[in-house]
């Protein structure tokens, strides 16, 4: 990608998201005793207030939102009140929000108390809290004469798991309960999500933990989610992996931002992933495993910084999105930076290969410092990789 890309690109950025990122680099350096947060435990919950809630209800409602999203609406009833992992895309095909949809079937005026009700079912529409007002914009734009009504709605949104526990195929989902959510279908033991009109951390199993905790626990597990990590309006969706996690219907009918997705599915082979990578010193040796250190002193490179060759000059490998401590994800060429093989030439990626990225100057320097990283191949991401990419007119 040229530089005058990237700058277009890193220009997108939310500013607040670029200032956040430096503050956590300047004091991840300042200290090697600063502690990152803490590793989630193995049953466990948290509030994700990073996440905000958007109502969509009316007669309309359901037609409405099978135009506008990757996911086949006409699978879920309103009986059984199963939520879904789905995705917002704009014409051009790339994703503009990642989300979880809950099908309610009715609305109440006061929710969690005793009101007024509409007939007309809804649904709950769970997305990042920074792009929610850009959400509800993007839905009012496509209303025309449909018979909807768009509104925020101001409830808890929860993930709870259980390591020791097989992945749970039914939703928590109980019309008479002051709660309702899904199975998180991301990745193989990311446990549920919860939406409830009260507080639920005196009932839930397990420890709460942070928002920061559960971040370490989704980077681990290789899931990208929100603006930071699938940057709206310019990452595509399966270079986002939102096909490998249940988001996208390959057999589903028009929607905005279908052409692209369909061609590139069924003629394509996708080159690039986000996956989960780890940082280290240039004078460590590779990590065999991916491995968290929250007492890490590395500094996070910014946003969209390229990963490249150690020992080579040429195009990007990678880019670095996000992360934590010494983990996060990036974008990653898959036959540069992995052993994965999509065509017939094989992989150019050798285990003597090393790759680098720039990180923020300390304070009191000018020069930006290198440090190595390390892309990881998730199991379950591996599995897909072979059926999906190698032929792509299977659906899985």
């Amino acid at each position: 990608m040229s530089s005058l890309s990237s700058r277009v690109l890193r220009s997108r950025l939310c500013k607040i998201c670029l200032a956040a990122t430096k503050r956590r680099s300047l004091s991840n350096s300042a200290s090697a005793t600063s502690l990152h947060p803490s590793l989630p435990p193995s049953t466990g919950f948290a509030r994700l207030t990073n996440r905000a809630l958007i109502l969509l209800y009316g007669l309309d409602a359901a037609h409405y939102l099978q135009g506008l999203t990757t996911r086949n609406i006409k699978h879920f009833t309103f009986d059984s009140l199963g939520g879904f992992y789905t995705a917002f895309l704009n014409a051009q095909g790339r994703v503009l929000h990642d989300v979880f949809v809950y099908p309610i079937d009715h609305v109440p005026v006061n929710w969690g108390k005793e009101g007024i009700t509409y007939d007309n079912p809804g649904f709950m529409i769970d997305v990042d809290k920074v792009h929610a007002e850009t959400l509800r914009s993007h839905l009012k734009r496509y209303k025309l004469r449909a018979k909807v009504a768009i509104e925020p709605a101001g409830l808890d949104i929860w993930a709870t798991w259980d390591d020791g526990k097989a992945d749970d195929t039914q939703s928590d989902a109980d019309p008479s309960a002051q709660h309702f959510g899904c199975v998180d279908t991301r990745a193989p033991g990311m446990g549920k999500r919860i939406i409830s009109f009260t507080d639920m951390s005196k009932t839930l199993p397990g420890e709460e933990t942070s928002l920061d905790s559960y971040d370490v626990r989704r980077i681990l597990k290789g899931v990208p989610q929100g603006h930071r990590e699938i940057i709206s309006g310019e990452a595509l969706p399966q270079e986002s992996n939102i096909d490998y996690m249940s988001g996208i219907d390959f057999r589903k009918g028009c929607y905005v931002g279908q052409e692209l997705t369909i061609r590139t599915h069924h003629t394509g082979v996708v080159r690039k992933r986000v996956l989960p990578v780890q940082l280290y010193k240039p004078d460590e040796k590779p990590p065999d495993s991916l491995q968290y250190d929250r007492s890490s002193s590395l500094t996070l490179p910014y946003p969209l910084r390229n990963i490249a060759r150690v020992d080579t000059r040429g195009r990007s490998a990678g880019k670095f999105l996000a992360g934590v401590g010494n983990i996060g994800l990036a974008l990653c060429r898959l036959e540069t930076m992995t052993d994965v093989k999509l065509t017939e030439e094989g992989s150019q990626w050798s285990p003597e290969h090393e790759f680098k990225v720039f990180c923020p100057a300390e304070e009191h320097q000018v020069e930006e410092k290198e440090v190595k990283v390390k892309a990881f191949v998730p199991e379950w991401h591996r599995n897909r990789v072979n059926v999906r990419d190698m032929h792509p007119q299977q659906d899985i």
